[in-house]
């Protein structure tokens, strides 16, 4: 059940457009395992500053 709940989490913030850090480690852990992680807070940070802050349109009207 526990792991239907957190796929269920997952597909709701893909949803909603919000970030997801499980899915950040998942790739970071494959591809730069050498490099620092990013903690929660500032991973939410970053996509934050990249959605609203980055200069490029990110809404659909």
């Amino acid at each position: 059940m526990e792991k239907w709940l957190k796929q269920l989490r997952s597909n709701i913030k893909t949803i909603f457009g919000l970030p997801n850090y499980e899915r950040y480690l998942d790739h970071h852990r494959r591809k730069h395992p050498n490099e620092p992680v990013m903690s929660e807070k500032e991973f939410y940070l970053h996509a934050l500053k990249e959605r609203y802050e980055s200069g490029k349109i990110n809404r659909c009207c």
